[in-house]
């Protein structure tokens, strides 16, 4: 399934959640099937990326994570990502729950 690239926005809140692979940057490595990237999921940021962020698009269903670097873990403003970037559910029910 091809996700839109416009019209992200990070998850308030969200930093106190835990799910049962530790992290949410292990999480993303266990659902994703990918290895941990190199570069940041946000359109223009070329930054490490050291967290698997929880983001939202009002036409994608539920939570998502993705690698994101810590200041763009900081966005207010709504963002792109990077084209082909895979987002792996946030929702623990259907992933590690």
């Amino acid at each position: 399934m091809n996700l839109p690239v416009d019209n992200w926005s990070n998850v308030n809140g969200s930093g106190e959640r835990k799910c049962r692979c530790g992290s949410w940057k292990q999480h993303w490595i266990n659902f994703s099937g990918k290895e941990w990237p190199s570069n940041c999921s946000v359109k223009g940021c070329y930054e490490r990326p050291v967290l698997g962020a929880h983001v939202r698009n009002p036409d994608v269903k539920g939570e998502k994570i993705i690698p994101m670097c810590c200041g763009c873990n900081q966005l207010e403003n709504k963002f792109s990502l990077k084209g082909g970037v895979t987002c792996v559910s946030a929702n623990m029910s259907e992933t590690c729950g």
